[in-house]
């Protein structure tokens, strides 16, 4: 049986394994079941978390707020008319509303601590808890959703992965708009209206690609049955910048069905 973690001692594993302290603010994506069994679950988690670090940012996103309208932007990495279905389930965004499944259990725990703070994009909102939350939530915009991650790059940040692979890696994405990547637009129903978003990211599938091209600058750490990882953001943003100016098509998905890794190829 693997031993039962603690918010303690995972708050000291990342103090001790990967050198995350009170100075340090963290963008932070974590697999509660990754880590094994925890103690006190994912409020442990984030407990733990936003005790060692300074200030803390995770995604809060809410894809279950898009719809899909019946005619739009070409080469958009979209089927128009295919969402009546998915349209009819949407959800209307609220400052208030959880996160999608796919954020993970301690995204949404964190979101729902009254310390928390949350931006207001109705497709990739962030949350975030720490002395400088109201400045990081601030850099966000509706044409700038990457607005956070730039912030916390320029305010020396680190990207924290707890049980996740680089397809999780938020970041990448500022690398990939900085380098000329094309950029979709998507809609959200909202309170007043549907409102048109632009600056939204594409697949995360191929990211896997880079990711033994990161150990140089890479901190590991195993805390309880997880890999778990620190990267300075300004290494990490500058080193795939580079990399994709030089190969375009570099982490592109290899799916012939994936519509937004197509829809961004390069053809020489």
């Amino acid at each position: 049986m693997p031993r039962t973690l603690t918010a303690a001692s995972i708050q000291q594993q990342l103090a001790d394994g990967l050198g995350v302290h009170p100075g340090l603010s963290v963008i932070a994506h974590v697999s509660l079941e990754a880590l094994g069994p925890v103690e006190g679950g994912a409020e442990a988690v984030a407990a733990a978390i936003t005790a060692a670090a300074g200030t803390v940012v995770m995604p809060a996103f809410t894809y279950q707020t898009q719809v899909i309208p019946q005619t739009g932007p070409p080469n958009n990495a979209l089927v128009y008319g295919s969402g009546d279905t998915l349209n009819g389930r949407a959800d209307i965004f609220r400052a208030d509303l959880p996160v999608h499944p796919d954020c993970g259990s301690v995204a949404e725990t964190l979101r729902r601590h009254p310390a928390t703070l949350r931006s207001l994009h109705p497709i990739l909102s962030f949350v975030a808890q720490g002395p400088q939350a109201r400045s990081v939530l601030a850099s966000q915009t509706s044409h700038n959703p990457l607005g956070p991650i730039a912030w916390l790059e320029a305010h020396d940040g680190a990207v924290l992965l707890m049980g996740l692979d680089q397809r999780h890696n938020f970041s990448l994405h500022l690398a990939e708009q900085r380098a000329g990547r094309r950029t979709f637009t998507r809609w959200a129903l909202t309170v007043d209206a549907i409102e048109e978003l632009h600056g939204i990211p594409g697949c995360m599938e191929g990211f896997n690609a880079v990711w033994p091209e990161l150990m140089p600058f890479t901190t590991v750490a195993q805390i309880g049955m997880a890999r778990c990882e620190l990267i300075p953001l300004r290494l990490l943003l500058a080193y795939v910048e580079e990399r994709l100016c030089a190969d375009p098509n570099f982490m592109l998905c290899d799916k012939p069905g994936c519509l937004s890794c197509r829809a961004r190829e390069v053809w020489r």
